[in-house]
């Protein structure tokens, strides 16, 4: 079945055609075509892409670029014409639209007057105050954590309380 050769301290095994080895040479010309094809193809695909999407995008700029329509080019006319004139804004009559720059000039004189309806000057914020320890069960209130009931603030536990008293603070 098969033959063992010893070379260099390797085993070669040589197999017989009948075990399913091909002697033949691969076909070199079938596999050069796959590659040139394939190339080919590749090539192919890559300008079809190119063209369709410079198609689409020359279709998406010239949307963009287009004069707009008749109704937009009236819409800007008409809100350019509410921005310069007056006119009455409901059927009844009680509301009017004043043009833009006589409502800038009314705006500023009530702000130098100030009257304006959102406060004009800035306002300064509260300090933020620290939280408060929580107290000792039983302790008075407003008494430090760890000060006994006879201790006065900042004096240490061996320290007699000042004196109490109008005789106190005179000398």
């Amino acid at each position: 079945m098969s033959d063992t050769h010893h070379d260099d301290d390797r085993i070669i095994e040589k197999h017989l055609p009948e075990e399913g080895f091909d002697a033949t040479e691969p076909e070199a010309k079938s596999i050069w075509a796959f590659a040139i094809g394939s190339l080919v193809l590749l090539v192919v695909l890559i300008l079809a892409v190119q063209v369709y999407f410079e198609g689409i995008w020359n279709q998406a700029v010239e949307k963009q670029l287009a004069v707009p329509g008749e109704e937009v080019g009236d819409l800007h006319n008409l809100e350019n014409w509410r921005l310069t004139h007056y006119e009455y804004t409901d059927p009844s009559k009680t509301a009017v639209r004043i043009p833009f720059e006589e409502a800038r000039k009314a705006f500023l004189e009530d702000a130098k007057a100030g009257k304006t309806f959102y406060p004009g000057k800035p306002t300064e914020p509260k300090p933020e105050v620290p939280d408060q320890p929580a107290a000792a069960p039983g302790a008075a209130p407003g008494q430090a954590p760890g000060q006994s009931a006879g201790q006065a603030p900042g004096q240490t536990p061996g320290q007699a309380a000042p004196a109490a008293g109008p005789a106190a603070g005179k000398k």
